[in-house]
C-alpha cells in the first residue's frame, strides 16, 4: 500500500500546483485589467509608444509561461501516476487496473483546462494591449 500513497500524494501534488497555477492566472488577469485601465485613462503621462508597451507587457510572459506548462505539469502527473499503478500490477480483474489507471488521466484532463483558460486570458489581454497601442496612436498621431 506505500505505492498507492506515492502516488496519491503525486496525485495531489500535481492537481495543487494546476490550482495554484489557475488562481494565479486568474489574479494577472486581474490586475493586468486593472492596469490597462489605468494606462489608458492616463495616456497623457507616457512620454513615447515605447514606454506605454513596457508598461503594458508586464507580466505577460509570465501569463504566458504558466498557460504554456500547465499541460506538461499533468502529462508528468500522468506518466509518474501510471508508472505508479504498472509497479503495483497484481490486479485481480480488468475493472480494477482500467479504474486505478484512469485515476492518473485527471491531472492530464486539469492541466488541459487550465492551459486553455490560460490560453484564453493571454489571448484576451494581447488584444487589449493592441487596442490600448492604437488608441496611443490616434491621440498621438502616430
Amino acid at each position: 500500500m506505500a505505492i498507492e500513497k506515492i502516488k496519491d500524494i503525486v496525485e495531489f501534488g500535481v492537481l495543487s500546483v494546476l490550482a495554484v497555477a489557475l488562481l494565479v492566472l486568474i489574479y494577472l488577469y486581474i490586475n493586468r485589467k486593472a492596469a490597462f485601465r489605468f494606462a489608458l485613462s492616463q495616456l497623457q503621462r507616457f512620454e513615447n509608444k515605447t514606454e506605454l508597451e513596457i508598461e503594458l507587457n508586464k507580466k505577460m510572459s509570465f501569463i504566458y509561461s504558466l498557460a504554456s506548462n500547465a499541460v506538461y505539469i499533468g502529462l508528468l502527473g500522468t506518466v509518474i501516476g501510471i508508472m505508479i499503478t504498472l509497479q503495483s500490477i497484481d490486479f485481480e480483474s480488468k475493472k480494477e487496473m482500467i479504474a486505478s489507471l484512469a485515476i492518473p488521466l485527471i491531472s492530464t484532463a486539469a492541466s488541459i483546462i487550465v492551459a486553455i483558460i490560460g490560453n484564453f486570458i493571454y489571448n484576451a489581454l494581447a488584444a487589449d494591449i493592441e487596442t490600448i497601442l492604437r488608441y496611443w496612436d490616434v491621440k498621438n498621431g502616430g
